[in-house]
């Protein structure tokens, strides 16, 4: 980055606690929306009709409640209608005539008869059917045949005469014999015929529908006669069980008759003839409400949201999620009192998915929040634990290892987890239950004291400890340590980072012990201010970008441009990028600026590439941001939503000695080459690793520093410098560009020396997005024209 230095703070490897748990809230919120995808999904390939059905049962067994007492059955324990003991038929054409007798209302019989080898026996009953005239009604029933046709039985024309006929469908079952939908008619060889359950509630429908079936009238409180009571020829109704004057009656087979078993509710081995009565009942009750799954899937979505909505802290959550938890058989238990069924499975099945996810996403996490070589949890778990607690008191202390990563490299793998936990169990030395947080070569833990003065006595007694070398391997290494201190005010992400920040500054000869700085009242208003906007900044337009050419030497042409971040405060004016990008490593809100940059500034490129300009776009990163792969992400969705070309993305790494891994930033820099873009190295020649980065870094371009650039006309060293640098980007193979370039005499000192690209004043200052679009090619009198 040509212009800034981003400071030493952690802010974008520990992240901002806001965003985390303002994110989190969008991520349950994408699982809220997941899992009712999903749970509609399944409600369309209807796979959660079976625990529907068994939740319906249970609703059939906890609703109990009483018939309506209009309807009668007369049963018989023998089969009337076997055509060789025609006998039966005598019996039961005296209990149709004593129904008559007894002025039933509506009589069905629920009992198919073909004719008999005793055409007398036929006669007689034929006789008592038509005695009853209008009032009978006779029912046929369509059962399954061998084959897969279904079959229609119908009791003869012989015996039935011309009487009122309806029908019962027995195939109209589930997958466990439970008819849970009747129709109000069905068609019987193309002509509808009324349907025997709505036949006995005598309701007429103008069309045809179906209805759901109520299971939950007592079984016990359906009047039920022998039919031997009635064909025993008894005068008297007194001597009946049950009235049956004005009463609908139907006579049919219990369930002791072979095959005239049907499963219901509560019953399994229940009379055929049941199904409709419970039919006729639910008509009569006008039970025959049903939700469909979509709705109380709805209703549960909505109190989730609610949930996610208004429960800002765990415990609310948790009592939310319980509540809706509860809520399920609360439901289940209301609606099968008031006789209304729910299809409540496809609720259970969303409730149950996101609880899924959220269980994922916790593990998930918790395995990110681990260092995988030592087992302990990592920084980021300090910081999420010190917002989930609300702690608000006490010190935050970071131990730096010195030379953590020479000693690395002389351990085995399996080793250096070890070498880490034997520094841990030092730390412990005072408190064996201490929670102790690793990251690279940090160490961090929080202390409830709050006297700063007692936190560092403490310290200094821990580098007492840390003065004996450990045993790792069958070596002896020694252990150098510091360490910085922050005491929690405010935010503790910030504050957390500070620790950080402090521990960096610190050093075993000089400073072993650094205490972060709480700034002025007006840098933590400001501080405060900044972590309330940036996002609001942004929005509004406050944070852009602006754009320096890169000129080439040769052609005196624009081959690309820098994109250098700007805020301008409303209230504060133009604030300076190196103060308002250290405030952003502070608030954790690094890596949402870099996206933000990344993505205005592909944006600007693929505008110029369209009006023809087909130049090079570099954006600065911060090489904090190497110790994570999610920069590659951010990189890639950038790309994909600007549709700008990666080949002309170049990304400028900068302040390299603060990257911690070499190896792991290699790897990410792969990853970033694997997607097209090219790779730089910022401000070239200073800080203490930037040939060993160079060395060990995949880099395609080298940006000399400011300093060398500037200084070459007057000091040989600096020339020297410049000189030295162009010859070995010659050498390797690699573009070098020579920024900070200001005075346009200097453009002949670069030619000399070799350097085919340059930045700066001399050229141009940063321009916005529209003159760059107006800016054409240069050449030296102009390059002094420009000068300022």
């Amino acid at each position: 980055m040509g212009e800034t230095r981003f400071s030493k703070l952690a802010g974008p490897i520990l992240g901002s606690g806001r965003a985390l748990f303002g994110g989190r809230l969008f991520e349950r919120l994408r699982h809220v929306l997941w899992a009712g995808l999903i749970a509609l999904a399944l409600f369309a390939a209807k796979l959660l009709g079976p625990p529907d059905q068994l939740l319906w049962l249970i609703q059939s067994r906890i609703a109990d409640r009483s018939p309506s007492g209009d309807i009668v059955f007369v049963a018989s324990d023998e089969a009337l209608n076997d055509p060789k003991n025609p006998q039966r038929r005598y019996e039961l054409a005296s209990a149709l005539d004593e129904l008559d007798r007894q002025g039933a209302g509506k009589v069905f019989l629920d009992i198919t008869f073909a004719e008999s080898s005793d055409p007398q026996a036929d006669e007689r009953l034929a006789q008592s059917i038509a005695d009853l005239g209008p009032r009978i009604t006779l029912v046929d029933r369509i059962v399954e045949g061998t084959a897969v046709e279904e079959v229609r039985r119908a009791t003869s024309p012989v015996i039935a005469g011309p009487v009122n006929r309806v029908v019962s469908d027995q195939t109209d079952r589930n997958w466990l014999g439970f008819a849970w939908k009747l129709q109000h008619v069905y068609d019987v060889g193309g002509r509808p015929m009324r349907s025997f359950a709505s036949a006995i509630s005598g309701i007429e429908l103008e069309k045809n529908t179906r209805f759901s079936v109520d299971y939950g009238f007592a079984h016990s409180e359906i009047a039920v006669i022998p039919i031997t009571a009635l064909s025993e020829g008894i005068s008297s109704a007194e001597k009946l069980p049950v009235e049956t004057t004005g009463k609908t009656v139907i006579v049919g087979h219990s369930g002791l008759v072979p095959g005239s078993q049907q499963r219901i509710p509560r019953k399994i081995d229940a009379a055929a003839s049941y199904v409709d009565i419970y039919g006729g009942e639910t008509l009569k009750a006008g039970k025959t409400g049903l939700v469909r799954g979509p709705a109380i899937l709805a209703l549960f979505a909505a109190l989730l949201l609610i949930a996610l909505t208004l429960g800002t802290s765990r415990k609310r959550r948790w009592i939310a999620y319980s509540g809706i938890a509860v809520l399920a058989p609360v439901i289940l238990l209301a609606t099968a009192k008031v006789g209304l069924r729910i299809e409540l499975s496809y609720a259970l099945g969303f409730l149950a998915v996101y609880a899924a996810l959220r269980s994922r996403m916790r593990w998930k996490r918790r395995v990110e929040m681990v260092n995988l070589e030592t087992g302990l949890p990592k920084l980021r778990a300090l910081e999420a634990r010190l917002l989930r607690d609300s702690i608000g008191n006490g010190h935050i202390v970071i131990a730096k290892i010195q030379n953590y990563e020479r000693v690395l490299k002389t351990l085995r793998s399996d080793e250096k987890g070890s070498y880490v936990l034997k520094l841990v169990d030092r730390l412990r030395a005072a408190d064996p239950h201490l929670a102790v947080y690793s990251e690279g070569h940090h160490l961090g833990w929080h202390v409830a004291s709050d006297e700063t003065d007692a936190v560092v006595e403490h310290l200094e007694g821990l580098r007492a400890i840390f003065a004996a070398p450990v045993q790792v391997g069958g070596f002896s290494v020694d252990v150098g340590i510091t360490f910085g201190i922050a005491s929690i005010e405010g935010d503790p992400p910030a504050r957390l980072a500070a620790a950080v920040a402090a521990a960096e500054e610190t050093s075993e000869a000089h400073n072993p012990i650094a205490i972060a700085e709480t700034g002025s009242q007006s840098d933590l208003l400001w501080d405060i201010s900044l972590r309330a906007r940036i996002d609001e900044a942004m929005e509004a337009g406050e944070i852009y970008c602006v754009y320096q050419p890169q000129i080439d030497l040769n052609s005196k042409s624009i081959v690309g441009v820098e994109a250098l971040v700007r805020w301008h405060d409303p209230a504060r004016g133009f604030i300076s990028p190196m103060h308002f990008i250290q405030q952003c490593e502070k608030a954790g809100r690094m890596e949402h600026l870099t996206r933000y940059v990344l993505q205005s500034a592909c944006s600007a490129g693929q505008l110029l590439h369209f009006r023809g300009r087909k130049i090079s776009m570099a954006v600065n990163i911060s090489a904090t941001l190497l110790g994570d792969m999610r920069i590659a992400g951010i990189v890639r969705n950038a790309l994909q939503a600007t549709r700008f070309d990666p080949r002309c993305l170049v990304l400028e790494i900068t302040e390299t000695a603060r990257i911690s891994d070499h190896t792991v930033a290699a790897s990410i820099l792969e990853e970033l080459k694997a997607i097209g873009v090219k790779i730089s190295m910022d401000d070239f020649g200073i800080g203490s690793s930037s040939y060993e980065a160079f060395y060990e870094l995949p880099f395609d371009e080298l940006k000399i520093d400011r300093l060398f650039v500037t200084n070459m006309a007057r000091d040989p060293k600096a020339r020297a410098i410049v000189a030295s640098i162009a010859a070995m980007g010659r050498e390797a193979r690699i573009t070098v560009v020579a920024e900070g370039l200001e005075n346009p005499q200097d453009i002949g000192l670069l030619e000399e020396i070799g350097c085919e690209q340059v930045q700066g004043f001399a050229f141009s200052r940063p321009v916005s997005l529209s003159n760059l679009l107006e800016l054409k090619d240069f050449d030296k009198s102009r390059a002094a024209a420009n000068m300022v």
